[in-house]
C-alpha cells in the first residue's frame, strides 16, 4: 500500500465532529475562560519559558519572523 493510501485510510478513521460556530462544546466543562482570557494567560507562560531557556524574548516584526512553508506531497 502506498504512503498516500495509508495516510488516507488512517485519516478516514479519525473522529470528526461538526458544530455550528459558537456552539462548540467546552474542552473542559470546568474551564469557562474566554479566548481573550486564554491569550492573556499565555503571556506570563511565554515570558517564563524564555527565561528558563536563558534567552532574551525575541524582538522582531511579524514580517521578519523566522519560519518555513512546507508543502505536503500529493
Amino acid at each position: 500500500m502506498e504512503r498516500a493510501e495509508r495516510r488516507k485510510l488512517h485519516a478516514s478513521q479519525w473522529p470528526v465532529r461538526r458544530y455550528d460556530l459558537g456552539r462548540e462544546p467546552l474542552r473542559d466543562p470546568l474551564d469557562r475562560s474566554t479566548i481573550d482570557e486564554r491569550i492573556a494567560m499565555m503571556w506570563p507562560l511565554a515570558k517564563e519559558a524564555w527565561s528558563v531557556a536563558g534567552k532574551p524574548i525575541a524582538d522582531y516584526e511579524r514580517k521578519d519572523m523566522p519560519g518555513a512553508l512546507v508543502r505536503r506531497q500529493r
